[in-house]
């Protein structure tokens, strides 16, 4: 017998006896689809241990209630996603507690169980129901996606539990229409020979971190599921001898050429390192390889001649320099992917973004052009806005600008992660918007989890640079100053990091290298000063409170 303290997650195929009974071989096939494609690699993603299979239900077991929320989140929403791929036309409940566990020969019991079971009868089809005692675990990132329930009295349960509910039900969306001229990435199980366990557990795994990383931005469709679209194809194989590992993998591109093929070493001693090493690798290669190819296709075509989504990727791709010409390429395409077709959210959001973006940084002649149309912009993408949680956000943002409300903002905030707490664009715009509002602890865990998620995309720097500002202003120099010259090393002409690197070294009172790093940041903005910078920026915070501009007044920048 074996005890324990962990978390427990309870999933359970809602309706399965009808769907058996209407179809039997339909729902057995789709059922072995969302178990191989879906839930086997999330979990093994997150590290979790299958203890208990029901046929239509499993009991699984996370070392941290973090690694549990996140898996049920990360199921549904792939499951919600694959609906438009033909994938299992199936609905999951799924129910996580934080709690005493027993292990006894092929049997799990205890509190831990015995309330995940009872939350996951409770949920909705498609949604998730967590205890508060998962919840308290939770960071700033993951919090906002469940919304509070109350005290619930539980079946058999001796004492109320209190309840918090996934805020929105991934399955119960509408498909996205624009999915299918997004591209398509077709991830294949990663496969292997051996017969180990452990073995099957790492490809797994592996496969479900791929899944997760390259999903986390609506700019890119990723699937299991072979289609007759045109798609890119991740494929790769794992080899084991003794303790020994080699991952053969290779990426296709959507004509059938080969964009890269790659061998991959680690041993079974180092698999969790050599797991997440390995994924971060290939996702680096994926995304650089995926976006240089759709850049190189695109600009292959007049910007009249393109789709509108096609003028929104070409925008999207533009914003990796963060200097005047990046924000003058993303507001051309996303002001003609608007007049191509009004009633796409991600323009708007994207032109709306970039907008505030030039003003903040200082790049008037940019932003002066497109002035006029930003009350347009905000007219059309309110009721679309509804719908769509990126635009809620990006008109937020703007509307803050606007009027520096920060409760207001806040609250946008906080329903935009809810809805979206694995895309790597609404946590790095959460992020500016904590860090504008004061709030730095809740910003930089939105930016941690952003660099993970789209640190290899054309977002990185203004990541990394919203890292460094907030670890600036929540008081840890050293590791600002650490962070704002790795950004450098990525671009040299990001003005703000040299800002950040000025005022996080004048605050540990090293005023040669922070007059260092603010001529630097001259160099770049001569004009530049602390009422200029007040002026343009939107800091709730004032005074000493705000390390930045109190930080760029010890390093010498004028008034």
């Amino acid at each position: 017998m074996k005890r324990s303290l962990a978390a427990v997650l309870a999933a359970d195929v809602a309706g399965y006896s009808k769907l058996l009974g209407e179809d039997t071989e339909q729902t057995l096939t789709s059922l072995r689809r969302l178990r191989t494609e879906v839930f086997s690699p999330t979990v093994a993603s997150r590290r979790g241990r299958v203890v208990k299979s029901m046929g239509d239900g499993w009991i699984v077991l996370f070392g941290a209630a973090s690694d549990a929320a996140n898996c049920a989140l990360q199921i549904q929403d792939l499951l919600s996603k694959n609906a438009s791929h033909q994938v299992p036309n199936m609905q999951l409940r799924l129910g996580v507690h934080l709690g005493d566990v027993v292990e006894e020969e092929e049997d799990v019991f205890g509190d831990g169980v015995n309330v995940a079971a009872r939350l996951e009868q409770m949920a909705a089809p498609g949604s998730i129901a967590i205890s508060d005692a998962v919840f308290g675990s939770l960071d700033g990132t993951l919090r906002p996606s469940f919304d509070d329930a109350g005290e619930r009295e539980l079946k058999n349960i001796s004492r109320p539990v209190r309840v918090w509910t996934r805020g929105s039900l991934p399955g119960q969306k509408a498909p996205d229409s624009s999915a299918s001229q997004r591209p398509q990435i077709v991830v294949r199980p990663i496969e292997t020979s051996d017969p180990r366990d452990e073995v099957r557990e790492l490809s797994d795994a592996l496969t479900g971190d791929l899944m997760t990383y390259l999903g986390a931005t609506h700019w890119l469709s990723v699937t299991a599921t072979e289609s007759a679209r045109r798609s890119y194809v991740l494929s790769g194989r794992i080899r084991a001898s003794g303790n020994r590992l080699r991952l053969e993998i290779k990426y296709i591109d959507p004509d059938g050429v080969e964009l890269w093929s790659t061998k991959i070493d680690g041993d079974m001693d180092n698999a969790f390192d050599w797991q997440d090493e390995t994924a971060e690798s290939l996702i680096s290669q994926v995304m650089t390889a995926t976006f240089d190819s759709e850049r190189l296709q695109l600009d292959k075509l007049a910007i009249e001649d393109m789709t509108a989504n096609q003028c929104e990727l070409r925008g999207q791709l533009a914003i990796d320099r963060l200097d005047p010409d990046a924000f003058a390429s993303a507001l051309e395409y996303s002001s003609v992917a608007i007049r191509k077709d009004p009633s796409l959210p991600h323009p708007h959001a994207l032109a709306l973004v970039s907008f505030l973006s030039a003003t903040v940084m200082g790049y008037e002649n940019v932003a002066r052009k497109y002035a006029k149309s930003v009350p347009s912009w905000c007219s059309a993408a309110a009721p679309l806005a509804e719908n769509n949680s990126l635009l809620r956000l990006a008109l937020g943002v703007t509307t803050y600008s606007q009027h520096r409300e920060p409760a207001i903002l806040r609250s946008t905030v906080e329903y935009a992660l809810r809805q979206c707490s694995s895309d790597f664009i609404t946590l790095a715009l959460s992020g500016w918007a904590y860090v504008w509002i004061g709030d730095n602890i809740a910003a930089i865990d939105c930016f941690k989890k952003a660099t993970v998620l789209g640190g290899y995309s054309p977002w990185a720097l203004s990541i990394r640079g919203g890292l460094a500002m907030a670890t600036l202003q929540a008081g840890n120099d050293e590791a600002a100053i650490k962070l704002a010259k790795d950004g450098l090393n990525l671009s040299a002409g990001y003005a703000t990091l040299y800002r950040v690197l000025a005022a996080a070294q004048a605050q540990l009172g090293r005023q040669d290298e922070a007059s260092d790093a603010l001529n630097a940041a001259l160099r770049l903005h001569p004009n530049d000063n602390v009422t200029s910078i007040l002026a343009r920026n939107v800091f709730a915070v004032e005074g000493e409170r705000n390390r930045y501009i109190s930080g760029l007044r010890k390093a010498g920048m004028k008034e």
